[in-house]
């Protein structure tokens, strides 16, 4: 994971670190294999029935936008859709590039695949064409998620799990990796789930995120694809029993990050909007939702993460 300069300080001076510096366990050994891993993920996590609808041209959500400006992309080259999944009463809007790695079918069936209650720290879903060297996707501490190519399921959890670990756990430090009960877990074991997990907590959080997902969905669990599993137990067992039911699957949507606003592709003045369509109306109305709040310390924070096999 990369992060911007002043994440860095946020996440790794801001808090009371149990242990100094990143983790510094080896990757297991032997490693696990990923294709099976990721097979087991697909045979278990199933697509989530949903329909979309498209929105008028010339608008998009400000956070759309703004990573697109920012990584010198048009935003008029962006399609902007709402997805409509039977698990929640609220649909997600997604933003692609035309460009993009994924098609708008990858967009919807993968992210339909993860846990509504994973899904829920999501805010909106971007496709984009490759903006990082060796990157796959990266996601920012206020919900939005961006793929940079057609996003392998464990992937898709990998980055559930940074905002998790953000938002999920507000009675703890955010990051929750940052925080002595995550670190004095893993302590307790000897390895890490991969080499990439070694990168820094938050990556250490998400690749244990996503083994204590399939440990709960896959039959055998964990140790199906891996005899060594007590290497890293503590880590995925610490990620199962915080977030508990949030990583299963089943049950409805009960929180939601309020959308961006919605904004002009071209331009940003009250004429400018005056000349396009209606203005879609983005904003989450069922009664029965928590929004998530954004906590100040973790404002701005970004986690740009390579591929994960």
């Amino acid at each position: 994971m990369l992060v911007k300069a002043s994440a860095v300080g946020c996440v790794l001076a801001g808090a009371s670190l149990a242990l100094a510096g990143s983790p510094d366990k080896p990757e297991m050994n032997p490693a696990f294999d990923y294709g099976r891993f990721e097979a087991g993920l697909r045979d278990n996590l199933h697509p989530t029935h949903s329909t979309w609808d498209y929105w008028g041209p010339g608008w998009i959500p400000q956070s759309c936008k703004d990573i697109a400006t920012s990584h010198g992309l048009s935003p008029n080259d962006f399609t902007i859709f709402n997805v409509h999944y039977d698990d929640c009463q609220e649909g997600w809007t997604f933003c692609r590039h035309k460009d993009a790695g994924a098609s708008e079918i990858d967009m919807i069936d993968i992210f339909g695949r993860a846990p509504v209650h994973m899904r829920s720290f999501i805010r909106h879903l971007v496709a984009t064409p490759g903006l990082h060297d060796g990157a796959a996707a990266f996601t920012f501490s206020n919900g939005d998620c961006v793929v940079e190519s057609a996003p392998d399921l464990s992937v898709m959890l990998h980055e559930m799990s940074h905002s998790l670990d953000w938002h999920a756990l507000p009675q703890y430090p955010s990051p929750f990796s940052s925080s002595n009960e995550w670190q004095s877990n893993y302590a307790q074991d000897s390895n890490t789930p991969t080499a990439y997990g070694r990168t820094n907590w938050l990556e250490d959080f998400a690749e244990a995120g996503k083994v204590g997902v399939f440990d709960k969905v896959v039959p055998g669990g964990f140790g199906s694809v891996a005899g060594n599993w007590g290497q890293v137990f503590h880590q995925y067992a610490t990620y199962q029993g915080y977030l508990g039911d949030t990583i299963l699957p089943g049950g409805t949507c009960d929180k939601r990050f309020p959308n961006s606003e919605t904004v002009p592709m071209a331009g940003n003045s009250k004429r400018m909007a005056a000349d396009l369509g209606e203005k879609p109306d983005n904003t989450i109305k069922a009664d029965n939702m928590t929004l998530i709040q954004m906590r100040p310390e973790i404002e701005g924070q970004v986690s740009i993460c390579e591929h994960q096999h």
